[in-house]
């Protein structure tokens, strides 16, 4: 089925799509995790429902690396037809703010299709880290005059930001390791690096099994499958970012009714029951809403970002 012919039956009802009107074009949901990370497991949530509403087949091209941006060129430099989408998170605001000059503008090489889901993040540390929780650790190190090594998951990214205010909220030696795949898990584990921050999906498991040890939860309340992990707001620490964010994203030149057809098919797959309880084992809230919301977020994000470098003297290592 051509976009023409799907926007227009989707304006009577994309759930309705006779199968006769079906086409075997082939669609694909871009995602820089490594299969079974968060971005990756959401990716196959949605081409699971999307693609019989859309008459279309999606597959999930995992293109990890680099902090997300090997993914990311590649939809940015991709062809504006609607056969490649961007899964993406919360770092998209953060690409370029330190760092070398990137081969794509994070903004104006894409076209917004509408936020996703909204997920809190968990402190991770290697069991052996002496300390109980966030607060504890970081004091310890301070009163023993000794540095703690934070793995994250890109330099630029959030994860990385968060730690940088903290660093210089305690005056604690916290020594950044920039990974490009999210090995930086099994490096914790092994105890390589000190700590990092996940997200629940990628981490809770290794909690509960004790190879990893939850310092603090970045939600407002406490996860109820770590009820005994202290919130960071708990521990005294304020100016943290609660949620990290899902997002769906199109190449810049795409047609307002390409992006509109998506956004109708993306609302209503967020609005089935089947989908958000597997958002919810994710821990994951599904955020429905317009282009428009996404927009506004990214450009909110990316002033928040950029005065917390600036504030914090933040460069590149």
């Amino acid at each position: 089925m051509n976009w023409k012919a799907w926007v227009a039956a989707s304006a009577i009802s994309v759930l309705a799509l006779p199968v006769a009107a079906q086409s075997n074009q082939v669609t694909r949901f871009i995602s820089g995790s490594t299969p079974g990370g968060g971005v990756d497991v959401l990716s196959r949530i949605l081409a699971e429902q999307m693609g019989p509403a859309m008459g279309r087949t999606i597959i999930v091209d995992s293109k990890p690396g680099a902090g997300y941006t090997i993914a990311t060129d590649y939809v940015a430099k991709s062809k504006p037809d609607g056969n490649t989408v961007l899964i993406t998170f919360n770092v998209q605001p953060t690409f370029g703010l330190v760092g070398p000059k990137l081969g794509f503008d994070p903004v104006k090489d894409f076209r917004a299709v509408g936020m996703i889901a909204t997920t809190p993040y968990v402190i991770v540390a290697n069991p052996n880290l002496p300390g109980a929780n966030l607060k504890e650790v970081l004091a310890l190190a301070k009163t023993q005059g000794r540095s703690l090594n934070f793995g994250s998951i890109g330099l630029g990214t959030p994860q990385h930001l968060m730690i940088e205010r903290l660093k210089a909220q305690t005056g604690v030696d916290i020594r950044m390791i920039h990974y490009k795949s999210v090995t930086v898990m099994t490096d914790v584990i092994s105890g390589i690096v000190d700590f990092s921050v996940l997200t629940p999906s990628s981490s809770a498991a290794q909690v509960k099994s004790g190879r990893l040890k939850a310092l603090a939860v970045t939600s407002s309340t406490r996860l109820p499958e770590l009820p005994d992990t202290p919130t960071v707001r708990e521990q005294g620490y304020e100016s943290f970012i609660s949620d990290g964010w899902y997002a769906m994203m199109l190449p810049a030149k795409t047609s307002p009714e390409i992006v509109r057809a998506y956004n109708k098919a993306l609302n209503d797959a967020l609005a089935l029951p089947a989908v958000r309880d597997r958002l919810a084992k994710l821990n994951a809230t599904p955020a429905p809403g317009t282009p428009e919301v996404l927009d506004r977020i990214n450009r909110e994000d990316t002033q928040l970002w950029r005065k917390v470098i600036a504030d914090n003297k933040i460069k590149a290592e």
